[in-house]
């Protein structure tokens, strides 16, 4: 009898365990292997992205060089052909560095600035080149405007991933409290301040950077045309700020994209009356644009550079769209995996 009451006094003072307390700890499910997946490697989408902005800088200079010529010699036809043939090459290289990698868009970039220390270096610069429309057309200062905008545009794609990346997060913490009954999430911060800035900065600089071009560019990368004296010291100092301005013009793409997808479709719009000066020698704008653009009589500089800017940005629109679905994903499928106490989320 006292073993019976001495256990009786042990059953009352141990607390009951409840039928979950003596299940262990379910771990996060993993493959038949029992390893953990490693997250994908990105070796393949840098490589693939480096090669294609390796060749990606001549495959936009050539077509938009050829519509130069064609236009120059009246043929409108096939020099639109030409401009569609380098917005495509624009759209397919910024879908692709859009879902792989902003890599590709930064070694473009340095590839176009190779190439321009080249001409520069070059004893009779521009004139140098094997190809005729190369030697007409590298004065207008597009090969520099490509360069500037897809290193900006890189840096600005990047930025925007990380935006995505950060929104996507911002939203899952949101979400409980939109689907309790009762509670008011707090908005998310407005993007108003971002799309003005983008749009006045990158309303100003490209535009800006366009104009220093025809100070002395032309010059600078004619024959014999490297900085020798005081005044070739100043165009390359131009021409410098001009590749700083359009650097800047496409970065602020990671903030917004509003002033690459409005600017570029206008810089497009100016550049018309050149290019059907051929065919209607009266177009309304053609006049000012020969005294503002001396260097680019056929305005497809001007139109390429539009149409190179309003792919970037719909490049990096589509970079931080998918990051941000991306991410929201990798969220979702965390939430499912079976917590601790061995219950799976709904």
């Amino acid at each position: 009898m006292p073993d019976t009451a001495e256990n009786c006094r042990l059953q009352a003072v141990t607390p009951a365990q409840s039928p979950t307390a003596s299940i262990a700890p379910t771990a996060p499910p993993t493959p038949s292997g029992g390893v953990p997946i490693a997250p994908r490697s990105r070796r393949a989408d840098y490589l693939l992205t480096a090669a294609v902005g390796l060749v990606l800088p001549p495959m936009i200079m050539a077509p938009l060089g050829i519509a130069s010529h064609f236009t120059a010699e009246g043929r409108l036809l096939l020099a639109s052909l030409f401009l569609a043939l380098a917005l495509a090459v624009c759209i397919a290289s910024q879908w692709f560095f859009a879902m792989r990698s902003s890599l590709g868009g930064l070694v473009a970039g340095l590839v176009a600035l190779a190439v321009h220390a080249v001409v520069l270096l070059a004893p009779q610069g521009a004139q140098s080149s094997p190809m005729p429309w190369a030697r007409t057309f590298i004065p207008t200062g597009t090969l520099l405007v490509t360069a500037g905008v897809l290193l900006g545009g890189s840096w600005g794609m990047r930025h925007a991933r990380r935006s995505g990346r950060a929104d996507a997060r911002l939203a899952a913490r949101l979400a409980p409290a939109d689907r309790t009954r009762g509670v008011t999430p707090p908005a998310p911060p407005s993007r108003r301040r971002a799309h003005v800035l983008s749009f006045a900065v990158t309303a100003t600089t490209v535009p800006g950077a366009l104009l220093l071009l025809q100070y002395g560019y032309a010059d600078l990368v004619g024959p014999g045309g490297g900085p020798s004296g005081p005044s070739d010291f100043s165009k390359a100092l131009t021409t410098i700020a001009a590749l700083v301005l359009l650097a800047a013009g496409a970065f602020f793409t990671g903030r917004s994209t509003l002033g690459a997808r409005a600017t570029g479709p206008l810089l497009v719009l100016a550049g018309l009356p050149a290019l059907l000066h051929g065919v209607w020698p009266t177009a309304p704008g053609a006049a000012q644009l020969a005294r503002w653009l001396p260097n680019d009589p056929t305005g497809v500089g001007l139109i390429g550079t539009g149409l190179l800017l309003t792919t970037v940005g719909w490049g990096v629109h589509l970079a931080r769209h998918q990051s941000r679905v991306s991410e929201l994903v990798g969220l979702k499928n965390a939430e499912t995996v079976t917590p601790a106490n061995g219950i799976t989320r709904p």
